[in-house]
């Protein structure tokens, strides 16, 4: 590959040219402009990462507002400002006296429960005695039908109050139980391994679950949470590949990496956790849950970063530097050197991706270079290029500047050649004498006065 660049050329030297051209008297008066310089490069071809960036923000995989679960008084606050807790560290204590009491009251009333279920026990087994007995005495008449019959019903009452007793046991653990939770409440915890916020309360304050604020904000920061949206159209032609399924595979995107507001890359790679169901309707992206590790903590929850990572490959892609394009009338092109007569050929692309490629610059060395990807039209660019004559793509020299300017001077001098072919035998050598005054002839390519003074070019 190489590179040269085009000397600027005036349009007043050319019309002063013309000017010089249409006075003249004879062709030995006529002066010959010199040959155009234009800046030239070889086409590439070659397998191309499609890298895309997006702007994302962190946040941690686990995220909790900590409020309080019980009313009263602050008693400490044991944790520093925004310092690391590990999970089940002491946050908040509130005052436990009254919770404290309410315990104590609880278990009391559960030992009244107990005993009272050791009463009810008592009068029943006495009963099942009482039954037992006159069921034995019933029937030789020592005790009356009347006397059994009350002590089966005395049996069922203390069943019955036994059973009550129980249940009476039964809620007072539960109250117990509850009183306890309460009590425990009073000492705040870390839910999770993270940073803690700045409190929003201080020793003293009166904590009421009527307007319960949140105490601080904890984060978890390893790994740390990365959001970011995906434009559909940019996933597409990895997804609808044949080796990509659908079925197994959850993101298209597999690792990424994270750009600082400074502009560095994040040490450490990150991986897709979870990928949103469906396509937003009103923006057409798809959302991304990443996690990054950040085992020193230098990421941080609510920092806006973006997110760069490779979408697709395009298999022997061919790329142009983008500067090589030309616009007109909707249209997109390239112009072609033409091997067999040195004139530019004009083919319709279609371009795609723009991106920063490693260019060899001509001596061993690489520069990066802004190139585009094209496709033909109409037709592949190989097959175009080879009805050109040109049998491979990498030996396809693009006009990268002073191609619209080699383009026109073509045409005028085919314009000079058929006036020539048509003309009697007597006009001709004068028709075909303004060839190289009127315009320059032919396209010379020289050694660079380039914008990457490393580029280097080898005179054709």
């Amino acid at each position: 590959m190489f590179l040269r660049s085009l000397p600027p050329l005036s349009t007043l030297l050319l019309a002063a040219s013309l000017a010089c051209c249409q006075k003249a008297d004879t062709a030995s008066q006529e002066q010959h402009l010199p040959p155009l310089n234009v800046s030239v490069m070889n086409m590439q071809q070659q397998d191309v990462d499609l890298i895309s960036t997006w702007f994302g923000h962190l946040r941690g995989v686990e995220q909790a507002d900590i409020r309080p679960e019980v009313s009263g008084k602050l008693l400490h606050r044991v944790y520093a400002d925004g310092s690391l807790v590990q999970k089940g560290d002491v946050l908040f204590e509130i005052d436990p006296s009254s919770y404290q009491a309410a315990v104590d009251q609880c278990a009391a009333a559960l030992a009244a429960a107990e005993a009272a279920v050791l009463q009810a026990r008592a009068a029943d087994d006495r009963a099942g005695q009482d039954t037992e007995r006159y069921g034995k005495l019933v029937s030789s008449g020592s005790v009356s039908e009347k006397n059994y019959t009350d002590a089966l019903q005395t049996k069922k009452e203390t069943e019955a109050a036994l059973a009550a007793a129980r249940a009476q046991v039964k809620q007072a653990q539960a109250a117990l139980s509850n009183a306890r939770i309460n009590l425990d409440r009073c000492t705040i915890r870390a839910p999770f391994t993270g940073l803690a916020s700045k409190s929003t309360v201080s020793v003293g304050d009166l904590i009421a679950l009527a307007n319960p604020t949140a105490l601080c904000t904890m984060s978890s920061v390893d790994p740390i949470r990365v959001d970011f949206a995906v434009p559909g159209k940019q996933l597409l032609g990895k997804v609808f590949r044949p080796d990509f399924n659908t079925l197994t595979q959850t993101s298209p995107i597999d690792e990424f990496d994270i750009i600082l507001a400074d502009g560095q890359v994040y040490e450490h790679r990150g991986h897709v956790a979870a990928v949103d169901s469906e396509v937003s309707r009103s923006t057409g992206t798809i959302n991304f849950i990443g996690h990054v590790p950040n085992p020193q903590l230098k990421l941080r929850s609510g920092s806006a970063v973006r997110v760069r990572a490779k979408t697709d490959t395009v298999k022997d892609a061919v790329l142009v530097p983008s500067r090589a394009l030309i616009s007109a009338m909707n249209h997109r092109y390239v112009l072609v050197v033409n091997p067999a007569d040195n004139t530019p050929i004009c083919l319709d692309v279609q371009p795609g991706a723009e991106l920063t490629l490693p260019m060899p610059n001509g001596d061993g060395n690489t520069v990066p270079m802004l190139m585009q990807v094209i496709t033909g039209t109409v037709k592949p660019l190989p097959e175009l290029l080879r009805e050109h004559g040109i049998e491979r793509v990498c030996d396809a020299q693009v006009i990268v500047e002073g191609g619209q300017m080699a383009a026109r001077y073509a045409k005028i001098n085919s314009g000079i050649a058929a006036a020539a072919a048509q003309a009697p035998e007597g006009a001709r050598s004068a028709i075909l004498a303004k060839r190289g005054t009127v315009v320059p002839e032919p396209f010379v390519y020289t050694p660079p006065v380039s914008t990457t003074p490393s580029v280097t070019a080898k005179q054709n």
